[in-house]
């Protein structure tokens, strides 16, 4: 009996652990989209058609209190074109906003941007995936004074990965559902950010790491829209979505 009260309290702190990190997860997730959303809004007001070179940044502060708080910022450039101005072959080019209205964001640069037209797609939307994991420091231990793979990390960090990139598709098809006008059939300019967090110093815990996964997904231009290049190039696809 006695030998069984640790290995359920051991069981429970993994359960809590789990649950706390998923939660870190999905309240993560939920304000980075919340950011995008606002910025998409602003650039409604701008009669903006989309925003390129879309930045997500995360500042962690210690307010009064011993409060932690993260601030999530999206920022880029609101572009549109002017119909009155521009190349007269490019005039009755149709508009990059999505079917509902809405401007389009693109975490890429002015430049790529418009390679991406040249070569027949569209940005869609910036996708983001999001996972918060807990590294357990007792692993560490068990390795002092060795030279070799700390294993239980390098699967920590492979499934951290792919639940970030995992995410990221499943939030962006609950989006843009297949049928959709807007449903993309990939992802370019894929990123996988990693971030160490150690937590408040006052109140010392294991630490944790953030998986960001970011893209830009794409659908196809319409057909006779003129900013197609005639010497089409497909862009390298990342992670494919065409299932």
């Amino acid at each position: 009996a006695s030998s069984s009260r640790p290995s359920t309290s051991a069981s429970n702190t993994a359960r809590m652990t789990m649950r706390r990190a998923f939660q870190s997860s999905a309240i993560w997730r939920a304000a980075r989209s919340l950011a995008i959303q606002r910025m998409r809004v602003q650039a409604a007001h701008l009669a903006a058609e989309g925003v390129v070179g879309v930045r997500l940044e995360v500042e962690h502060h210690l307010w009064r209190g011993n409060h932690q708080v993260a601030k999530f910022v999206a920022m880029g450039t609101a572009v549109a074109f002017d119909h009155d101005h521009g190349p007269a072959e490019l005039r009755g080019a149709p508009s990059l906003r999505l079917a509902s209205g809405a401007p389009f964001t693109s975490d890429l640069s002015g430049q790529d941007f418009v390679a991406l037209l040249r070569a027949g797609y569209r940005p869609v939307t910036v996708a983001s995936g999001t996972c918060v994991y807990q590294l357990n420091p007792g692993e560490v231990v068990r390795y002092q004074g060795q030279n070799g793979e700390i294993g239980p990390y390098t699967q920590a960090f492979f499934d951290a990965r792919e639940t970030a990139m995992g995410r990221l598709q499943y939030d962006l098809f609950n989006e843009f559902p297949a049928g959709h006008p807007d449903c993309p059939i990939g992802i370019v300019g894929m990123q996988v950010r990693e971030e160490a967090h150690r937590g408040n110093p006052r109140m010392p815990g294991p630490p944790v790491v953030e998986f960001t996964a970011v893209g830009t997904a794409i659908a196809p231009l319409h057909p006779q829209d003129p900013r197609r290049s005639i010497a089409r190039k497909k862009p390298r696809i990342v992670v494919p979505l065409d299932r």
